[in-house]
């Protein structure tokens, strides 16, 4: 399956429909060697309340932005979360959650 797939489905636990697929999160492993690329390993993805919100990278505290993207991406991601790939239970139609899943915080803007 391709990230573009999963992008704007639904998202639902328990048959609640908790928003839409809006980003997702990787990490690389292992030791880059000269002229290879590391493995990109998916660790969760981003659900947000409204489909086509695109954080452009805009949501890491770390990133240098004018004020006025600031305050706008900050209104767009309120209530976004993280959801660990390891509490996905099923991807089809809707990325449907495990009951009892973390709401972890996408490293939002401040």
């Amino acid at each position: 399956m391709r990230l573009g797939e999963v992008l704007s489905l639904p998202v639902t636990c328990d048959g609640e429909r908790l928003g839409f697929v809006v980003d997702a999160r990787f990490v690389l492993r292992g030791s880059v060697a000269p002229g290879h690329l590391a493995v990109p390993e998916l660790i969760g993805l981003i659900v947000g309340p409204r489909r086509g919100v695109a954080f452009l990278g805009y949501e890491r505290v770390e990133v240098t932005r004018p004020a006025v993207l600031n305050r706008f991406f900050a209104w767009r991601q309120r209530g976004s979360f993280l959801v660990d790939v390891g509490e996905i239970r099923s991807i089809g139609r809707e990325v449907d959650l495990a009951p009892g899943f973390t709401r972890w915080s996408t490293g939002g803007i401040q």
